[in-house]
């Protein structure tokens, strides 16, 4: 890593005015995702693909704020949503953090971030859930835990094993869409973002611009 990509990895950096101006987008993609999710019945939650999208360009630090301020507004409709909070603001610190160390240009680097995530949000949303919610909250994945919790598995069993499979596999689609997103933004506005060089097409023309 140069000493351009370090000094760009501060608090003051990761909250640029470009990045103030994406949180709220991220937010409403949240909001968008996760209404679609409830109205469909998925068992997938798609509700941090703005986070995660935030997250990548610009840091944990910025994700966690988006998935604070996803809870907090959505929350005012569905109270439910408040409890989640952590879990948000985890997913926002936890995707940054692999962002910083750049784990979404390399395939195998991208896997065993999309594990850790999924990890970190089952980890953080489990005892909420079953301490909370006695295991169901009403989405689509809780359907599923609720119907193996009747057929009489252990309440964590029921919830870990569910949301294990499909915590993963929201990840990896949310992943996917902010990737997709990413890879048509111009070089000139990627590395506007504090983890956006990662993103570039030509690393080594980008650094002969910024030096």
């Amino acid at each position: 890593m140069t000493k351009n990509e370090r000094k760009q990895f501060s608090i003051k950096e990761d909250f640029s005015m470009l990045a103030l101006l994406i949180i709220p987008v991220g937010v409403a993609v949240n909001f968008v995702g996760g209404q679609l999710a409830s109205l469909l019945r998925l068992p997938l939650y798609l509700d941090t693909i703005g986070t995660i999208f935030v997250a990548m360009l610009c840091g944990p630090w910025v994700g966690a704020i988006t998935g604070l301020l996803t809870n907090i507004l959505t929350g005012i409709a569905n109270p439910v949503n408040f409890a989640f909070i952590p879990v948000a603001i985890i997913a926002g610190l936890v995707t940054g953090a692999f962002a910083r160390h750049d784990y979404f240009s390399v395939w195998w680097k991208w896997l065993i971030a999309m594990v850790v995530m999924g990890a970190a949000s089952i980890l953080s949303a489990a005892p909420i859930v079953v301490l909370m919610f006695g295991g169901v909250t009403g989405s689509g994945a809780s359907l599923i835990t609720a119907t193996f919790m009747a057929a009489g598995a252990n309440i964590w069993g029921a919830f870990i094993g569910t949301e294990g499979l499909f915590n993963v596999l929201d990840r990896i689609i949310s992943v996917l869409i902010c990737l997709a997103v990413i890879k048509v933004i111009p070089n000139r506005n990627l590395i506007k973002f504090s983890c956006g060089m990662f993103y570039v097409k030509d690393r080594e023309e980008i650094a002969e611009v910024t030096e």
